[in-house]
């Protein structure tokens, strides 16, 4: 898409929050893109936003794979990291009781399970090298995430709000911190 034609579809309030709904090949359903202006007064979207759009409208198929793998990861962080309150059987780890009671036994089920809510597009992140957009997903664990895109690749997830700046300099900085985390 070009500027223009999202300018024209675009719906901004009276925060500088502007919103449009685009067919995203890769989820194969139509998600709100929510942009955030510089500029609440008068807002609009930047080139570079605009390329952030292309980027995620342009992801492969093959991409579905790398959402399920994080998706997967994220299920594995959570049930081993919080305590949903579930009962352990006998010869169980936590981690097996958590992935039976919410019935997630491998990617494909983190995925089924998780919902796609709509892409975060920021001016804030203009100031970067790279390009970025987040997807936020309800996760199977019940959590919101950002799956973030640089540069027309999804690299990694991260809390709902995360510091894009760290994924500049190290595109596995959250992978690197669940890791950590976990003692591996």
């Amino acid at each position: 898409m070009n500027k223009e034609e999202i300018l024209q579809q675009i719906t901004w309030d009276s925060y500088g929050i502007g919103k449009i709904t685009l067919l995203v090949p890769l989820f194969g359903q139509s998600l709100p893109f929510v942009f955030f202006a510089e500029n609440a007064d008068s807002p609009t979207i930047t080139d570079k936003m605009v390329a952030c759009v292309d980027d995620v409208l342009a992801l492969r198929p093959a991409a579905i794979q790398r959402v399920k793998e994080l998706l997967w990861e994220e299920c594995l962080f959570a049930f081993q990291v919080a305590d949903y309150g579930v009962d352990i059987l006998e010869g169980e780890t936590t981690l097996q009781a958590h992935l039976r009671e919410f019935e997630v036994a491998n990617a494909e089920d983190a995925y089924q399970k998780s919902e796609v809510e709509e892409i975060h597009i920021s001016s804030e992140n203009d100031s970067f090298e790279g390009r970025y957009a987040e997807i936020k997903i309800s996760t199977a664990s019940y959590n919101y995430i950002s799956m973030i895109v640089k540069n027309g690749q999804i690299i990694d997830f991260d809390d709902d709000g995360t510091y894009i700046g760290w994924f500049e300099q190290d595109e596995q900085n959250a992978h690197k911190k669940r890791s950590k985390t976990l003692g591996d």
